[in-house]
């Protein structure tokens, strides 16, 4: 099995969002890193089709563009929210996430698509 960038994203993911419930000794925060890390895995499919759509002459989601900005967006009111409910897990992920458009920016810069 060859292992992919995605594969090390996961990895990452679920080492960061573990160290944080494992500090915070609750279940709950548990239930937090499963919910994190399966956004986060939609989330990098999402960004990798709109990766694909940018690269289109007539790209068949005309609104790929906005997939970034409303994923931005929401994680800036999701940051609000956790922070008045004390959610460790669900904050950290929101750092997570607001980091991964500026990862795969840089990542695609290094290694272009069809590359």
């Amino acid at each position: 099995m060859r292992l992919r960038t995605w594969h090390f994203e996961h990895a990452f993911v679920l080492v960061v969002l573990s160290v944080v419930a494992l500090y915070s000794r609750s279940l709950v925060e548990w239930l937090g890193v499963i919910a994190v890390y399966f956004s986060f895995a939609h989330a990098a499919i999402a960004d990798r089709m709109a990766e694909r759509q940018a690269l289109q002459l007539r790209p068949e989601v005309e609104c790929y563009r906005w997939s970034t900005r409303y994923f931005v967006g929401k994680e800036v009111v999701w940051v609000a929210y956790f922070v008045a409910h004390r959610s460790y897990s669900a904050l950290v992920g929101c750092a997570l996430f607001l980091a991964y458009p500026v990862w795969r920016k840089f990542w695609r810069s290094v290694h272009p698509i069809g590359s």
